[in-house]
This record gives C-alpha cells, structure tokens and sequence, in this order.
C-alpha cells in the first residue's frame, strides 16, 4: 500500500502533521512536553508566500514548525495561539527579569505561591489566554472578595495579571490586554496604612512597659530601627555593635513552604533587594538592646541554628523563632488588652508594618533628610518614602501651622 502524500491547493506536497483547512489557512499539529496535542496555523507555508488579501500577516507555517521543533529539543513549550493562563503564567515566571536580572528565588516563589492559591484551579487559569475577556477578569476579582481577599490584595493580582498579560502582547500571542480596567468594576477602597500618632505610640508603649515588658522590647527595636518584620525576626547579637551603636540590617529570617518540600520551615535569605544598611540606634533601643545584653548568656538558645545562623534575640511568646504570622497575632492580643484598658483611646490597627509607618513619620516630622531616611528604610526610591510611609495627621498639621505661625510673628 502506497504512502498517499497530501498536498495544498497550489499542489506542493505538505509534511507531516501538516495540512491546509477548507478556508485555505494552513495547520500544523504536534504533540508538546505536556504530552498533550496542538496546533498552529498561518496562511503561509512558505516564508516567500502573500497573505491572501484582508488576512493578518503572520509567520509562515514551516517558520513556526522550525520554532517549535527547537523549543522541544530544548525542553520548552511553544504556543500559538493555544496558549491557557496556567502556561502564559509559567513562561512569565521564566522569562520575566527586573532590571536585566531574573526574578530572586524568594520573589518566584511568592507569585507561584499567590497564583497557585487563586488563580490556577479556577476557571480562568484553564481558559485560552485568546479566549480572556474583560468580564472574566472581573468575575476573578469578584470571586475573590467573596472569599473575604482584601482590595489590596485584590490589586496585587490586577498587576501580576497585567504583567502577564502584556508579555502575551509581547510574544505576539494576543492583541490586546484584557486586564485594563477591570479594577474600575470592583467596589472596594485601597485603605491607607496608618502610622501611629505621637499620643497613639507613646500610650502604647507605657502600657506594653508596664504590663508587657517583652513586647515592649519588640516595639521599641521595630518603630525606632524601622525594619521590615522578617528583618527584625532575623536580628542576632551579631549584627548588634554596642560600642558604635550600629545595627547592621544584612539579613531575613522567613518562615514558608518551599517549592518541592513537604512542609513550612525556617530560612535565612537575603534583605529586599539585597542592599546591607546600617541603622544607628536610639537612645532608648540602646538601653533596651543593653538591658537585653545582660541577660544574654541566661536566655541564650544554642539548640537554634538556621542556614548556619545562630544566637537570635527576639523571640516570640512561646519561645520560638518569630514569623510574620504569629507576631501579628501578638500585636493583635497586645492591642485588644491595650484597648480593653484604654475604651476612650482606642487603637484601631496595628500590624508590624504599622510600626514601620510609625517609625518612619516620627523621623519626617522631626525633620529627617529624605535621603536619608530612603536609606534607613531600604527604599529604592524617595518616593515610596515620601508618599508611602510618611503619614500627614492631623496633630501634624497643627503642629506645622504653629511653627508657621511663630515663624511669621518673629518676622513682623
């Protein structure tokens, strides 16, 4: 029995898997690394061939055969077309880079994580990225905040999605990006991150003094060293100079599940961005960081080590190291009691990061260079400082219209 040969309506003989539809558009089928089949198409075979009058122009079949030969030698997916999410999703996580360099393990690791828990056993993950519409996106973010996700975490999902989205643009797999806009159908509001008031942070402190002394110690190194939370819950003795009064920011301590382990664990990475700073101490976190001191070889745990880091200084209530998690829940509990005592006074929020809002405006309303004040927080930009974390209250207004005030009746 002979091979029958398929040919095109123009009689050149076609290859295998490919094959010319009834409108003339050209079809190649193959199988992926998925194990699964695809197809390409164009309404070339041939690079030298014209695109019939009125139809896109487009890579012609056998170039995009060569392509996708290539990808699958070198152990890759290529797509045309028919591309899901879930796939755009793992070529952006691949290909994405800031600022000419990948992504760190630790940012990789988070947007697998966010996206996996949403986005890729939903509806939308499977769908054909061609196929997204505005509507779906925003059936996405509807859905989540019936599962109670927060605006702004709601936001967090609108930019990864954009970014994918327009890297699709970019690959030449779609026209357009189905993410804008979506957020102007969601109701919700990006709530501001508060700081502290002068009054707000002072009472606190008295009373996590007097009735919390460890918790006390915790406030006063967070708000007065204005570290991130996994910085903080990282600190040892030896990043602690007493004789200069220093505090070298050099590391994190994280607490997650890591890509291909079983369960949640403990690991030393590097700080945001992976800059060093230097944080000169206060008089009063020196006189807590050297009360602590005396102690030391008392409360000392040499059965913890992580990555080779030992001799931590903070630890939470119960003796272990400090994730984001559970020291949140000890500000919460600290709060609530605050609260119960204090019924006309009452704090309303309070986070790790709060004290880090708090930490950083005391210092603007002080009259901190914002240069410096970039450094000691470990922003990239003055912006994010400026419009981020240093917080306009109403106490502060007042205090700089007196200051004003007094300055305008000294020059008169």
């Amino acid at each position: 029995m002979s091979d029958i040969k398929r040919k095109d309506n123009r009689g050149r003989t076609l290859k295998g898997g490919e094959s010319q539809r009834s409108d003339g558009r050209y079809q190649y089928q193959y199988i992926g690394l998925d194990k699964k089949r695809h197809s390409v198409y164009s309404w070339s075979l041939l690079p030298s061939d014209k695109v019939p009058t009125g139809k896109k122009s487009d890579k012609s079949l056998r170039e995009k055969e060569k392509e996708i030969q290539k990808s699958l030698l070198e152990g890759e997916n290529i797509f045309y077309g028919n591309i899901i999410l879930n796939e755009m999703f793992d070529i952006y996580i691949k290909k994405k880079k800031h600022r000419g360099k990948p992504l760190s393990p630790n940012t990789v690791m988070n947007y697998v994580s966010m996206y996996n828990k949403y986005i890729k056993e939903s509806p939308i993950g499977k769908m054909k990225i061609q196929e997204i519409k505005k509507i779906h996106i925003v059936e996405l973010y509807v859905s989540l905040q019936d599962k109670g996700l927060s605006y702004g975490t709601i936001i967090f999902y609108q930019k990864m999605l954009s970014a994918i989205f327009n890297m699709a643009i970019d690959e030449e797999y779609i026209d357009k990006n189905p993410t804008v806009r979506a957020l102007d159908q969601i109701e919700g509001c990006n709530t501001e991150k508060q700081a502290l008031t002068v009054n707000e942070q002072e009472a606190l402190l008295r009373y996590a003094q007097k009735y919390h002394p460890n918790m006390y110690r915790k406030l006063v190194f967070l708000v007065d060293s204005m570290c991130r939370v996994s910085e903080f819950a990282g600190i040892t003795w030896n990043d602690i100079n007493m004789k200069e009064r220093i505090i070298s920011i050099n590391h994190q301590l994280q607490y997650k599940k890591y890509v291909g382990e079983e369960c949640a664990r403990f690991r030393i990475i590097p700080t945001k961005g992976r800059n060093v700073r230097y944080i000169p101490m206060t008089d009063r976190l020196y006189k807590v960081l050297k009360e602590m001191k005396k102690s030391y070889f008392i409360t000392r745990r040499e059965d913890i080590e992580v990555d080779n880091v030992t001799d931590f200084i903070f630890f939470s209530e119960y003796g272990s190291l400090i994730c984001a998690g559970t020291f949140r829940a000890e500000l919460l509990r600290l709060k609530d009691s605050y609260n119960s005592k204090h019924p006309k006074s009452k704090i309303g929020y309070l986070t790790p990061h709060i004290l880090r809002h708090t930490g950083c405006t005391r210092n603007a309303e002080n009259g901190m260079d914002m240069k410096v004040l970039q450094y000691l927080m470990g922003h990239k930009s003055s912006k994010i400082t400026n419009e981020v974390y240093n917080h306009i209250t109403e106490e502060r207004v007042m205090e700089e219209m007196l200051k004003t005030a007094k300055n305008q009746q000294k020059q008169a």
